[in-house]
């Protein structure tokens, strides 16, 4: 499978095989030794490339949000309505989701352990707050505390997604899941 980012070598391994046991089991139930065997590599070698579990962790968990902040920026500075940013938000959200399974459900796995670890540069709210209140100041969504919304909208956006691994069967399809979570974004912020 494709990630997000790429390492050749030995690092591409630990960093592959992390974040796919990772995903699957969650970052407590994994082991050094459990990655080491799924790299095919010895514990050694990854403490060459990396601290510890907590050190690859948060490079993985940078690595994707400094992607997905990237993604954002270029979103923020096209011409359309910010509802319509937010949206779009949540559509290329949904098709990372898709592309990179094992990625984000890691991000939205670990968001709460490495949040506090992340510079302001790095921190996707940020940025969906800051379309908020322009959408705000030019009167596209009604007038209400900014991280109220945020936080509103983050739910909306991002539950549905923490959830899907376990309730997949019973969601929509994905585009049909994607489409439904936009529709109700715009309820929001109508």
């Amino acid at each position: 499978m494709k990630h997000i980012f790429s390492h050749q070598g030995k690092k591409g391994d630990i960093l592959k095989a992390s974040i796919d046991l990772f995903a699957d089991r969650g970052y407590d139930a994994v082991s050094v030794r459990d990655i080491a065997k799924a790299a095919g590599v010895t514990e050694a070698a990854l403490y060459k490339h990396f601290n510890g579990k907590e050190a690859m962790s948060l490079y993985i968990f940078k690595e994707i949000i400094k992607d997905y902040c990237l993604r954002i920026s270029n979103i923020s500075k096209e011409d359309l309505s910010s509802v319509d940013k937010l949206c779009k938000i949540v559509a290329i959200t949904y098709d990372l989701y898709q592309a990179h399974p094992s990625e984000i459900r890691f991000a939205l796995l670990s968001h709460y352990k490495f949040w506090d670890r992340l510079s302001d540069d790095i921190r996707p709210h940020l940025l969906i707050k800051s379309i908020i209140e322009d959408g705000i100041n030019k009167g596209e969504i009604p007038r209400e505390e900014s991280y109220f919304l945020l936080s509103l909208y983050s739910g909306l956006m991002l539950e549905p997604l923490s959830q899907y691994h376990y309730f997949h069967e019973v969601f929509p399809d994905f585009p049909q899941l994607k489409e439904r979570v936009a529709a109700k974004v715009r309820i929001l912020l109508s």
